[in-house]
């Protein structure tokens, strides 16, 4: 594969980015800073004023609890229980090629959490391209789930009409093998794997474009801030010192090896980023991952994850290597 060796704004001539980090907007620090005594102010008042009591929430907006939307796949087929031991997510465990699907802590409902993720945005991308086959009777769908058996056979999602008329059409006949004659005698061609990117550029850190993070607003969220390691979860001012420093490093190691930046699947967006190591603890430790996007000709690093959750979107696009591991 050759790299496109135009030049634009942050290339020198041996091919080298400048690498920056993004200060707060000068406006909007001061607005905040005048406001600040304001906010002072009106909180002092509400704490002194007396409490007749239990009162209804106000709200601007009606607060809402969060519900994960519907997947495609359980609109499409009863898959039986989930989770539960012995569900069909540990069948397709028992039969394809051994990962660690419990994810690196291992501390979720159950050790499959990984797989079923990964079965889940599989299935919602091939839907989505029209990918899930239908036999010529009518009488079986299958989709392809990008796994494989020990012996390298395809593994295949197999279902049947649901009798059941209040369910979704389909119902989970089980996981095949691309050798099962169910699967040859209905699909002579089989469906094929799930596509994420035309460009197989987008799967390669590009080492000549320009990286721009701000480390303060990596940990804006307290999502981001619930992944950082214990003792700096507490003091954001120094965890964004650490950043600053980390994110230096990892672009050090990902110029020396492209490998070191491991391509990921973003569902909410539907795009391919990469994922960058972190070393915050100890140089020999990667404790997070940047999420990095492509945005024009350059790099944005605009979010971190733990390495549980980045791992389960690595998986999304190929087992991964190198140093983000289900280990």
């Amino acid at each position: 594969m050759t790299l496109h060796e135009s030049k634009h704004a942050g290339y020198t001539d041996l091919g080298r980015f400048h690498q920056h980090f993004v200060a707060e907007a000068p406006a909007a620090r001061l607005a905040i800073e005048q406001a600040a005594p304001l906010i002072a102010s009106v909180s002092a008042t509400q704490q002194s004023a007396p409490q007749p009591g239990p009162r209804p929430e106000r709200s601007l907006v009606p607060r809402r609890k969060k519900r994960r939307p519907q997947r495609a796949l359980y609109e499409h087929a009863d898959m039986g229980p989930v989770p539960a031991e012995g569900d069909c997510f540990s069948r397709l465990a028992e039969l394809a090629e051994p990962e660690n699907w419990a994810g690196r802590r291992q501390s979720r409902r159950d050790g499959n959490w990984v797989l079923r993720e990964y079965v889940e945005w599989t299935f919602e991308r091939l839907h989505r391209a029209r990918q899930v086959a239908t036999s010529a009777d009518g009488r079986h769908s299958v989709f392809n789930t990008g796994l494989a058996t020990v012996r390298e056979a395809a593994i295949y999602g197999v279902f049947t009409p649901n009798p059941d008329p209040d369910g979704p059409p389909w119902r989970l006949g089980g996981w095949v093998a691309e050798t099962d004659r169910v699967l040859l005698d209905r699909f002579p061609e089989p469906p094929g794997l799930a596509s994420y990117t035309d460009d197989l550029a987008d799967l390669v850190y590009d080492r000549r474009r320009e990286l721009t993070v701000c480390p303060r607003r990596l940990l804006e969220t307290k999502d981001s801030l619930s992944v950082l390691p214990g003792p700096l979860r507490s003091n954001p001012y120094q965890a964004g010192l650490m950043l600053e420093s980390a994110v230096r490093r990892a672009e050090a190691r990902v110029r020396r090896s492209h490998r070191a930046a491991v391509a990921c699947w973003d569902p909410a967006y539907e795009r391919v980023q990469l994922l960058l190591p972190l070393s915050l603890t100890t140089p020999g430790t990667v404790d997070l991952a940047l999420v990095v996007s492509r945005e024009g000709e350059t790099y944005s690093g605009h979010t971190v994850l733990g390495l549980d959750e980045a791992y389960a979107r690595a998986r999304q696009i190929a087992r991964p290597e190198e140093w983000l591991t289900a280990k």
